[in-house]
Protein backbone atom coordinates (compact mmCIF):
# COMPACT_ATOMS: atom_id res chain seq x y z
CA UNK A 1 0.00 0.00 0.00
CA UNK A 2 1.39 3.44 -0.40
CA UNK A 3 -0.67 7.05 -0.08
CA UNK A 4 -2.43 7.35 -3.01
CA UNK A 5 -3.13 3.47 -3.78
CA UNK A 6 -4.76 0.69 -1.74
CA UNK A 7 -3.55 -2.60 -3.21
CA UNK A 8 -6.17 -5.79 -2.82
CA UNK A 9 -4.44 -9.23 -3.66
CA UNK A 10 -6.62 -11.86 -4.71
CA UNK A 11 -6.85 -14.91 -2.59
CA UNK A 12 -6.27 -17.95 -3.68
CA UNK A 13 -9.10 -20.13 -5.44
CA UNK A 14 -10.93 -22.76 -3.31
CA UNK A 15 -8.91 -26.36 -4.06
CA UNK A 16 -10.06 -28.71 -1.01
CA UNK A 17 -10.91 -28.33 2.39
CA UNK A 18 -7.99 -27.96 4.93
CA UNK A 19 -5.88 -24.83 6.59
CA UNK A 20 -4.96 -23.13 3.09
CA UNK A 21 -8.49 -23.02 2.07
CA UNK A 22 -9.84 -21.82 5.51
CA UNK A 23 -6.77 -19.11 5.62
CA UNK A 24 -7.74 -17.84 2.49
CA UNK A 25 -11.66 -17.78 3.07
CA UNK A 26 -10.52 -15.76 6.34
CA UNK A 27 -7.94 -13.21 4.26
CA UNK A 28 -11.53 -12.41 1.55
CA UNK A 29 -13.78 -12.12 4.37
CA UNK A 30 -12.09 -9.98 6.41
CA UNK A 31 -8.97 -8.21 4.67
CA UNK A 32 -10.82 -8.04 1.12
CA UNK A 33 -14.27 -7.87 0.80
CA UNK A 34 -15.05 -6.24 3.57
CA UNK A 35 -13.02 -2.86 2.36
CA UNK A 36 -14.78 -2.48 -1.04
CA UNK A 37 -18.48 -3.92 -0.33
CA UNK A 38 -19.94 -1.01 1.51
CA UNK A 39 -18.30 1.72 0.40
CA UNK A 40 -18.30 1.36 -3.25
CA UNK A 41 -19.93 -1.58 -4.30
CA UNK A 42 -23.12 -1.03 -2.81
CA UNK A 43 -22.74 3.06 -2.67
CA UNK A 44 -22.04 3.04 -6.27
CA UNK A 45 -25.27 0.89 -7.18
CA UNK A 46 -27.23 2.61 -4.74
CA UNK A 47 -26.54 6.11 -6.97
CA UNK A 48 -26.76 4.16 -9.90
CA UNK A 49 -30.58 3.32 -9.02
CA UNK A 50 -31.40 7.16 -8.18
CA UNK A 51 -30.35 8.26 -11.54
CA UNK A 52 -33.79 7.09 -13.01
CA UNK A 53 -35.52 9.46 -10.60
CA UNK A 54 -37.84 7.32 -9.07
CA UNK A 55 -38.86 6.41 -5.90
CA UNK A 56 -41.72 6.07 -3.55
CA UNK A 57 -42.77 9.91 -3.53
CA UNK A 58 -42.64 10.03 -7.45
CA UNK A 59 -43.67 7.01 -9.15
CA UNK A 60 -43.36 6.55 -12.71
CA UNK A 61 -46.80 6.73 -15.27
CA UNK A 62 -46.02 3.08 -16.40
CA UNK A 63 -44.19 -0.35 -15.21
CA UNK A 64 -41.80 -1.77 -16.45
CA UNK A 65 -39.99 2.22 -17.30
CA UNK A 66 -37.05 1.99 -18.88
CA UNK A 67 -34.10 4.76 -18.52
CA UNK A 68 -32.31 5.97 -21.43
CA UNK A 69 -28.92 4.57 -21.05
CA UNK A 70 -26.42 6.07 -18.47
CA UNK A 71 -22.55 6.36 -19.63
CA UNK A 72 -19.60 6.98 -17.25
CA UNK A 73 -16.37 6.16 -18.02
CA UNK A 74 -17.37 4.68 -21.32
CA UNK A 75 -19.57 2.02 -19.42
CA UNK A 76 -23.29 1.72 -20.18
CA UNK A 77 -25.80 0.79 -17.87
CA UNK A 78 -29.22 0.18 -18.75
CA UNK A 79 -31.85 0.88 -15.94
CA UNK A 80 -35.38 -0.21 -15.57
CA UNK A 81 -37.83 1.04 -12.62
CA UNK A 82 -41.00 -1.52 -11.34
CA UNK A 83 -43.67 -0.31 -10.00
CA UNK A 84 -44.51 -3.21 -6.97
CA UNK A 85 -46.77 -3.32 -4.14
CA UNK A 86 -44.76 -3.53 -1.11
CA UNK A 87 -47.06 -5.69 1.80
CA UNK A 88 -47.55 -4.28 4.98
CA UNK A 89 -45.88 -5.92 8.52
CA UNK A 90 -48.52 -8.17 9.05
CA UNK A 91 -48.36 -9.01 12.18
CA UNK A 92 -50.21 -5.42 13.87
CA UNK A 93 -52.71 -5.64 11.01
CA UNK A 94 -53.80 -8.46 11.76
CA UNK A 95 -53.95 -8.16 15.68
CA UNK A 96 -56.46 -5.13 14.27
CA UNK A 97 -58.18 -7.41 12.35
CA UNK A 98 -58.29 -10.38 15.14
CA UNK A 99 -59.06 -7.44 17.41
CA UNK A 100 -61.79 -6.03 15.29
CA UNK A 101 -63.70 -9.30 15.16
CA UNK A 102 -63.80 -9.57 19.30
CA UNK A 103 -65.01 -6.72 19.58
CA UNK A 104 -67.99 -7.49 17.62
CA UNK A 105 -68.61 -10.30 19.51
CA UNK A 106 -68.24 -8.44 22.63
CA UNK A 107 -70.89 -5.89 21.57
CA UNK A 108 -73.18 -8.55 20.22
CA UNK A 109 -73.14 -10.12 23.59
CA UNK A 110 -73.77 -6.65 25.20
CA UNK A 111 -76.49 -5.98 23.14
CA UNK A 112 -74.75 -3.04 21.07
CA UNK A 113 -76.51 -3.42 17.67
CA UNK A 114 -74.57 -2.30 14.57
CA UNK A 115 -76.35 -2.39 11.11
CA UNK A 116 -73.25 -4.84 10.07
CA UNK A 117 -73.91 -7.90 12.18
CA UNK A 118 -77.45 -10.00 12.76
CA UNK A 119 -78.39 -12.27 15.24
CA UNK A 120 -79.28 -15.95 13.99
CA UNK A 121 -79.73 -19.63 15.22
CA UNK A 122 -77.19 -22.14 14.63
CA UNK A 123 -77.29 -25.91 15.25
CA UNK A 124 -74.60 -26.88 18.33
CA UNK A 125 -74.28 -30.31 19.56
CA UNK A 126 -73.07 -30.54 22.80
CA UNK A 127 -72.27 -34.40 24.09
CA UNK A 128 -73.95 -35.83 21.57
CA UNK A 129 -77.49 -33.94 21.91
CA UNK A 130 -78.12 -31.53 19.45
CA UNK A 131 -79.75 -27.73 20.23
CA UNK A 132 -79.78 -24.52 18.65
CA UNK A 133 -78.29 -21.13 20.50
CA UNK A 134 -78.38 -17.60 19.01
CA UNK A 135 -74.66 -16.40 17.64
CA UNK A 136 -73.66 -13.11 15.68
CA UNK A 137 -73.71 -13.34 12.20
CA UNK A 138 -71.53 -10.48 10.07
CA UNK A 139 -72.30 -8.67 6.87
CA UNK A 140 -70.18 -9.76 4.15
CA UNK A 141 -69.67 -6.24 2.82
CA UNK A 142 -68.87 -4.54 5.59
CA UNK A 143 -66.45 -7.55 6.88
CA UNK A 144 -64.50 -7.34 3.56
CA UNK A 145 -64.89 -3.46 3.90
CA UNK A 146 -63.05 -2.93 7.36
CA UNK A 147 -60.90 -5.77 6.79
CA UNK A 148 -59.21 -4.39 3.19
CA UNK A 149 -59.37 -1.02 4.82
CA UNK A 150 -56.91 -2.28 7.40
CA UNK A 151 -54.91 -4.07 5.00
CA UNK A 152 -54.59 -1.41 2.29
CA UNK A 153 -53.95 1.27 4.88
CA UNK A 154 -50.42 -0.28 5.11
CA UNK A 155 -49.97 -1.38 1.80
CA UNK A 156 -47.67 0.95 -0.49
CA UNK A 157 -47.14 1.15 -4.29
CA UNK A 158 -42.85 1.98 -4.35
CA UNK A 159 -40.65 1.95 -7.44
CA UNK A 160 -37.86 -0.65 -7.72
CA UNK A 161 -35.03 0.45 -9.43
CA UNK A 162 -32.57 -2.09 -11.16
CA UNK A 163 -29.36 -1.77 -12.69
CA UNK A 164 -30.69 -4.53 -15.75
CA UNK A 165 -27.46 -4.70 -18.14
CA UNK A 166 -23.89 -3.25 -17.88
CA UNK A 167 -21.67 -2.94 -20.83
CA UNK A 168 -18.41 -2.40 -20.57
CA UNK A 169 -15.08 -1.73 -22.88
CA UNK A 170 -13.50 -5.03 -23.82
CA UNK A 171 -10.16 -4.25 -21.94
CA UNK A 172 -12.31 -3.76 -18.53
CA UNK A 173 -13.91 -6.97 -19.17
CA UNK A 174 -10.83 -9.36 -20.03
CA UNK A 175 -8.55 -7.44 -17.45
CA UNK A 176 -7.42 -10.00 -15.42
CA UNK A 177 -7.86 -9.06 -11.82
CA UNK A 178 -5.22 -10.97 -9.65
CA UNK A 179 -4.81 -7.25 -7.89
CA UNK A 180 -7.08 -4.56 -7.43
CA UNK A 181 -5.89 -1.37 -7.11
CA UNK A 182 -8.04 1.16 -5.26
CA UNK A 183 -7.39 4.79 -4.82
CA UNK A 184 -7.47 6.07 -1.59
CA UNK A 185 -9.57 8.98 -3.08
CA UNK A 186 -12.54 6.40 -3.89
CA UNK A 187 -12.58 4.80 -0.71
CA UNK A 188 -14.10 8.39 1.42
CA UNK A 189 -17.35 9.68 -0.06
CA UNK A 190 -17.67 7.84 -3.43
CA UNK A 191 -19.32 8.91 -6.09
CA UNK A 192 -19.68 7.26 -9.04
CA UNK A 193 -20.75 10.00 -11.07
CA UNK A 194 -16.92 11.11 -10.66
CA UNK A 195 -14.19 11.09 -13.56
CA UNK A 196 -12.81 7.44 -13.69
CA UNK A 197 -15.39 6.36 -10.39
CA UNK A 198 -17.17 4.07 -12.52
CA UNK A 199 -14.27 2.50 -13.65
CA UNK A 200 -13.09 1.72 -10.19
CA UNK A 201 -16.85 0.35 -9.31
CA UNK A 202 -16.91 -1.93 -12.26
CA UNK A 203 -13.60 -3.46 -11.86
CA UNK A 204 -14.38 -3.72 -8.22
CA UNK A 205 -17.49 -5.35 -8.23
CA UNK A 206 -15.91 -7.92 -10.89
CA UNK A 207 -13.25 -8.77 -8.19
CA UNK A 208 -16.18 -9.08 -5.14
CA UNK A 209 -17.83 -11.40 -7.78
CA UNK A 210 -14.89 -13.46 -8.27
CA UNK A 211 -13.60 -13.98 -4.47
CA UNK A 212 -16.81 -15.49 -3.75
CA UNK A 213 -17.57 -17.48 -6.20
CA UNK A 214 -13.71 -19.06 -6.35
CA UNK A 215 -13.10 -18.70 -2.25
CA UNK A 216 -15.74 -18.01 -0.12
CA UNK A 217 -18.88 -19.61 -1.59
CA UNK A 218 -17.20 -22.91 -2.07
CA UNK A 219 -15.85 -22.96 1.40
CA UNK A 220 -19.38 -22.09 3.29
CA UNK A 221 -20.70 -24.62 0.93
CA UNK A 222 -18.30 -27.49 1.93
CA UNK A 223 -18.55 -26.61 5.76
CA UNK A 224 -22.00 -26.38 5.49
CA UNK A 225 -22.64 -29.90 4.10
CA UNK A 226 -20.27 -31.46 6.35
CA UNK A 227 -22.65 -29.97 9.40
CA UNK A 228 -25.55 -32.45 8.29
CA UNK A 229 -27.69 -29.77 8.61
CA UNK A 230 -30.61 -29.09 5.69
CA UNK A 231 -33.19 -26.32 5.37
CA UNK A 232 -34.80 -29.10 3.86
CA UNK A 233 -34.78 -31.58 7.55
CA UNK A 234 -34.67 -28.04 9.82
CA UNK A 235 -33.84 -28.91 13.60
CA UNK A 236 -36.02 -28.21 16.17
CA UNK A 237 -32.76 -26.15 17.92
CA UNK A 238 -29.84 -24.39 17.10
CA UNK A 239 -26.58 -27.12 15.85
CA UNK A 240 -23.38 -26.35 16.00
CA UNK A 241 -20.56 -27.91 13.94
CA UNK A 242 -16.76 -27.74 14.55
CA UNK A 243 -13.92 -29.04 12.63
CA UNK A 244 -9.99 -28.62 13.05
CA UNK A 245 -7.59 -27.89 10.10
CA UNK A 246 -4.50 -28.19 11.55
CA UNK A 247 -4.23 -25.05 13.96
CA UNK A 248 -7.66 -23.97 13.03
CA UNK A 249 -10.53 -24.24 13.88
CA UNK A 250 -13.81 -23.68 11.91
CA UNK A 251 -17.38 -23.74 13.00
CA UNK A 252 -20.62 -23.32 11.36
CA UNK A 253 -23.42 -22.58 13.74
CA UNK A 254 -27.46 -23.78 12.01
CA UNK A 255 -30.23 -21.76 14.01
CA UNK A 256 -33.75 -22.16 13.09
CA UNK A 257 -35.76 -19.11 13.26
CA UNK A 258 -39.19 -19.86 12.93
CA UNK A 259 -41.83 -17.65 12.59
CA UNK A 260 -45.72 -17.00 12.00
CA UNK A 261 -47.14 -16.53 8.70
CA UNK A 262 -50.39 -13.76 9.55
CA UNK A 263 -49.79 -12.59 6.12
CA UNK A 264 -50.55 -16.40 4.35
CA UNK A 265 -53.58 -16.35 6.77
CA UNK A 266 -55.14 -13.00 5.34
CA UNK A 267 -54.23 -14.05 2.29
CA UNK A 268 -56.09 -17.61 2.32
CA UNK A 269 -58.99 -15.53 3.97
CA UNK A 270 -59.08 -12.60 1.99
CA UNK A 271 -57.18 -12.93 -1.38
CA UNK A 272 -59.00 -10.51 -3.93
CA UNK A 273 -58.22 -12.04 -7.40
CA UNK A 274 -57.00 -9.73 -10.14
CA UNK A 275 -56.48 -10.03 -13.81
CA UNK A 276 -52.84 -11.17 -15.23
CA UNK A 277 -51.40 -7.46 -16.73
CA UNK A 278 -51.78 -8.58 -20.87
CA UNK A 279 -48.08 -9.10 -22.11
CA UNK A 280 -46.35 -5.74 -23.14
CA UNK A 281 -48.63 -3.52 -20.53
CA UNK A 282 -47.17 -1.44 -18.56
CA UNK A 283 -50.42 -0.11 -16.05
CA UNK A 284 -49.46 -0.04 -12.42
CA UNK A 285 -50.81 -2.53 -10.26
CA UNK A 286 -53.65 -1.67 -8.08
CA UNK A 287 -53.87 -2.36 -4.18
CA UNK A 288 -57.47 -3.52 -3.36
CA UNK A 289 -59.11 -1.35 -0.94
CA UNK A 290 -62.44 -1.01 0.63
CA UNK A 291 -63.23 1.15 -2.35
CA UNK A 292 -62.59 -0.75 -5.11
CA UNK A 293 -62.65 -4.32 -3.95
CA UNK A 294 -66.15 -4.67 -5.68
CA UNK A 295 -64.58 -3.50 -8.95
CA UNK A 296 -61.61 -5.65 -9.39
CA UNK A 297 -63.95 -8.62 -8.34
CA UNK A 298 -66.48 -7.76 -11.50
CA UNK A 299 -62.97 -7.05 -13.55
CA UNK A 300 -62.33 -10.81 -12.73
CA UNK A 301 -65.58 -12.42 -13.02
CA UNK A 302 -65.85 -13.29 -16.87
CA UNK A 303 -61.86 -15.52 -16.55
CA UNK A 304 -63.48 -16.98 -13.12
CA UNK A 305 -64.12 -19.80 -14.86
CA UNK A 306 -61.02 -20.25 -16.74
CA UNK A 307 -58.92 -20.17 -13.66
CA UNK A 308 -60.82 -22.33 -11.59
CA UNK A 309 -60.08 -24.87 -14.51
CA UNK A 310 -56.24 -23.30 -14.46
CA UNK A 311 -55.38 -22.56 -10.35
CA UNK A 312 -52.78 -25.46 -9.91
CA UNK A 313 -49.35 -26.78 -8.21
CA UNK A 314 -47.52 -29.12 -9.96
CA UNK A 315 -50.48 -30.44 -11.80
CA UNK A 316 -52.72 -30.34 -8.97
CA UNK A 317 -55.69 -27.58 -8.33
CA UNK A 318 -54.74 -25.29 -5.67
CA UNK A 319 -56.32 -21.90 -5.20
CA UNK A 320 -54.47 -21.47 -1.93
CA UNK A 321 -53.61 -17.18 -2.41
CA UNK A 322 -55.35 -16.96 -5.43
CA UNK A 323 -58.94 -16.40 -4.11
CA UNK A 324 -59.93 -16.05 -0.40
CA UNK A 325 -62.02 -18.32 1.08
CA UNK A 326 -64.39 -14.96 2.00
CA UNK A 327 -64.10 -14.20 -1.80
CA UNK A 328 -65.93 -17.93 -2.68
CA UNK A 329 -69.25 -16.14 -1.40
CA UNK A 330 -69.33 -13.49 -3.63
CA UNK A 331 -69.02 -15.53 -6.60
CA UNK A 332 -71.67 -18.13 -5.05
CA UNK A 333 -69.44 -20.35 -4.98
CA UNK A 334 -69.79 -22.02 -2.27
CA UNK A 335 -71.49 -25.56 -3.25
CA UNK A 336 -68.96 -25.78 -5.86
CA UNK A 337 -67.42 -29.45 -5.95
CA UNK A 338 -63.90 -28.31 -6.42
CA UNK A 339 -64.42 -25.29 -4.12
CA UNK A 340 -65.29 -27.66 -0.95
CA UNK A 341 -62.47 -29.77 -2.04
CA UNK A 342 -59.89 -26.74 -1.88
CA UNK A 343 -61.34 -25.03 1.19
CA UNK A 344 -63.52 -28.12 3.52
CA UNK A 345 -63.90 -25.28 5.95
CA UNK A 346 -66.38 -23.42 4.20
CA UNK A 347 -69.96 -24.97 5.14
CA UNK A 348 -68.34 -23.79 9.27
CA UNK A 349 -68.97 -20.30 7.92
CA UNK A 350 -73.03 -21.28 8.17
CA UNK A 351 -73.42 -18.67 4.94
CA UNK A 352 -77.03 -16.67 5.69
CA UNK A 353 -78.10 -14.72 2.40
CA UNK A 354 -81.31 -12.31 2.48
CA UNK A 355 -81.61 -11.15 -0.71
CA UNK A 356 -78.67 -9.40 -2.30
CA UNK A 357 -77.27 -9.44 1.75
CA UNK A 358 -74.75 -11.98 3.06
CA UNK A 359 -74.17 -13.11 6.65
CA UNK A 360 -70.90 -14.73 7.94
CA UNK A 361 -71.04 -16.37 11.60
CA UNK A 362 -68.22 -14.53 13.34
CA UNK A 363 -67.02 -17.10 15.74
CA UNK A 364 -66.45 -19.37 13.01
CA UNK A 365 -64.30 -16.83 11.66
CA UNK A 366 -62.60 -16.22 14.54
CA UNK A 367 -62.15 -19.54 14.98
CA UNK A 368 -60.37 -19.89 11.52
CA UNK A 369 -58.21 -17.50 11.79
CA UNK A 370 -56.95 -18.40 15.06
CA UNK A 371 -56.48 -21.98 13.87
CA UNK A 372 -54.88 -20.79 10.81
CA UNK A 373 -52.37 -18.91 12.77
CA UNK A 374 -51.28 -21.39 14.88
CA UNK A 375 -50.80 -23.47 11.93
CA UNK A 376 -49.29 -21.35 9.10
CA UNK A 377 -45.28 -21.22 10.19
CA UNK A 378 -42.08 -21.40 8.55
CA UNK A 379 -39.17 -21.46 9.41
CA UNK A 380 -35.48 -20.16 7.74
CA UNK A 381 -31.99 -21.40 8.47
CA UNK A 382 -29.58 -19.41 9.69
CA UNK A 383 -26.00 -20.04 9.23
CA UNK A 384 -22.99 -18.30 11.33
CA UNK A 385 -19.77 -19.21 10.07
CA UNK A 386 -16.52 -18.58 12.76
CA UNK A 387 -13.11 -19.35 12.47
CA UNK A 388 -10.69 -19.13 15.22
CA UNK A 389 -6.85 -20.25 15.40
CA UNK A 390 -6.07 -22.60 18.52
CA UNK A 391 -3.97 -21.27 21.37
Amino acid sequence: MNLENMVLVKPKAYEEMGKEATIEMIKASQRVLTTIKKGIIDRGEEQLKTMTGYNKQNLPDESPKPTPDISLDSISFDLKTTVQVVNPEYVPVFSKIEGFLEDVVDDWKEGVRKNGVRTYEIEVIKNGEKSYEKSPFIRWDYLMSRVLKKISRKTELDAVNEVETIKAPKDLDEMKLEKLVIPITKTKGFDITQPGSAKTWYLAKRFYDEVQQETVQPVKEEMEKRSGVTKEEMPDKTKEYWEQFEDWIYGVTSIPSPRRQQGKVLSLLFTIPQKTKPKGSTALPEVPDHNNYIKLLEEYRPVLPTSLQKWKTQGELNYEGKIGEMVVFYYELENDARVLEQFPYIPEYQLKRDGDKMFISVQALYNRLKALEKDYKTSRLLRKHTVEPLV
